[in-house]
């Protein structure tokens, strides 16, 4: 075969595996859809707000006022859980790209889901986190519109959400490093926003918005749990391993153990 039709070929080729690829492929769900567009949203909804300000002590029982270190370093805000798989696969990503640029006025904090510290200290410890960590009761994870785990969010020196991303980031660099380079010049030429303002503007906005769709989403996956559902949500643990009870932030998982408990009972009569 000569060279001319060989490439004929090989572009056929490619262009039939393409249309094969479109037509088999199943599509994605409406819900996968609106979890996508949910976190294209986030990325750029809030990028250029003011990030609210917030109190944290952490593990190592240091306390943390971002108004405090807005205006002096790039932070990173990671919010995670130990019994989160996505997480746990990030945090060596996130701590050797602290330990690369720590020394660079670049700052990483965790905020871990409302467990119990001596579970959070055993998954630092065991991962070897060198980035400071506290435990969030939630009014934390409110005020940044946390909807899922992991969540990444980048600070700036001027004080505004640059950055925030939902869901595992393979590479730190590609995330960060254009943006750790732009807010080091605006430090050395000293354009940052004082603790004066950075307080001032904080005031006016002590959470970012939370967007209507998700409010009432969650609203909805409530209302398909019976009344007797209910009661079962604000008793029963988290079948994740997690501190939380299924009431609010594992729903979905309630509604999956009772169609499991129903399926069960049903074998059971007809066997």
């Amino acid at each position: 075969m000569d060279k001319p039709l060989l490439t004929i070929s090989i572009v056929l080729a490619g262009i039939l595996l393409g249309i094969l690829h479109y037509v088999l492929k199943p599509a994605p769900d409406e819900k996968l859809l609106q979890q996508y567009a949910q976190n294209m949203t986030n990325s750029t909804e809030w990028q250029g707000r003011i990030a609210p300000d917030f109190e944290l002590k952490t593990t190592r029982g240091e306390r943390f006022q971002l108004s405090e270190n807005v205006g002096k370093k790039i932070i990173v805000l990671n919010f995670f859980a130990t019994w989160c798989g996505p997480c746990r696969g990030e945090m060596p990503e996130l701590n050797t790209y602290f330990n690369a640029h720590k020394a660079e006025s670049f700052l990483l904090l965790g905020i871990d889901a409302e467990e119990k510290q001596d579970r959070v200290d055993a998954f630092l410890a065991d991962l070897k986190i060198n980035f400071p960590a506290g435990v969030d009761a939630g009014p934390i994870q409110k005020q940044y519109g946390v909807s899922a785990l992991p969540t990444t969010v980048l600070i700036g020196v001027d004080g505004k959400v640059q950055f925030y991303e939902t869901g595992a980031l393979p590479n730190a660099e590609v995330a960060f490093d254009n943006l750790l380079s732009k807010n080091r010049q605006l430090l050395q030429s000293g354009q940052v926003i004082s603790p004066e303002e950075y307080r001032l503007q904080a005031q006016k906005q002590p959470a970012l918005s939370v967007r209507q769709s998700t409010e009432k989403a969650a609203v909805e996956e409530d209302d398909k749990l019976d009344p007797r559902g209910k009661r079962i949500a604000i008793r029963m643990d988290c079948p994740c391993g997690c501190d939380k009870k299924v009431q609010g932030w594992h729903l979905q998982h309630l509604k999956k153990y009772q169609e499991g408990v129903s399926q069960r009972r049903l074998q059971g009569q007809t066997g």
